[in-house]
């Protein structure tokens, strides 16, 4: 049960309710409807991320799942296991982003992304080394990007965990409905 419930729609303003309703329904917008001034915001950056950012989409997801499992959000972890598998992310990888990298399953810029999330969540500043190794690998640009990444869902999780939101019944959007979403980022 979730601490919060799900505004009313009659409650949320017109255009926010007009947001919710053209896309398919997601417990944590549902929630989020209760900040209207914030809301849009979070949805624009949230599509930013999964749909037009640079990052590769593979370490992106491994971020995001590392995220959800450091803080504990069911809910972001049950998501984007099937985007990551989805896009082609093998199930041990997938499975090992609850645990810290694992170097033996871990290519160098997967291992990299991973620690840069451990480090950052942990301890909010990775060590110099560490972040000079990733903007080494990856640029300014998609250090940034994965930064920002780490942040989003960091700050999605502590809404998730606090509100309490569940997964939408039947476990939210089907396996198949996820991977017509995201085929055009399968790793080829």
């Amino acid at each position: 049960m979730n601490r919060m419930p799900y505004p009313v729609a009659e409650n949320v303003p017109p255009a926010v309710q007009a947001l919710l309703d053209a896309r398919p329904p997601r417990n944590v917008f549902r929630m989020m409807a209760h900040a209207p001034a914030l809301m849009p915001g979070i949805m624009e950056l949230t599509g930013a991320v999964l749909y037009r950012a640079k990052l590769d989409p593979v370490l992106r997801e491994l971020v995001i799942l590392r995220v959800g499992n450091l803080c504990g959000s069911s809910y972001e972890v049950a998501q984007h296991r099937k985007i990551a598998q989805a896009i082609g992310l093998t199930p041990e990888k997938i499975d090992g982003a609850a645990l810290d990298a694992d170097p033996a399953l871990y290519d160098g810029n997967e291992l990299l992304v991973l620690r840069m999330t451990e480090q950052v969540v942990r301890r909010i500043k990775a060590d110099d080394e560490l972040f000079a190794a990733t903007t080494a690998a990856l640029g300014h640009e998609l250090t940034m990007e994965l930064l920002v990444v780490i942040g989003l869902y960091v700050m999605l999780a502590q809404v998730l965990e606090n509100t309490e939101v569940a997964l939408e019944e039947g476990g939210g959007p089907s396996s198949q409905d996820v991977r017509k979403i995201f085929e055009s980022q399968v790793r080829k």
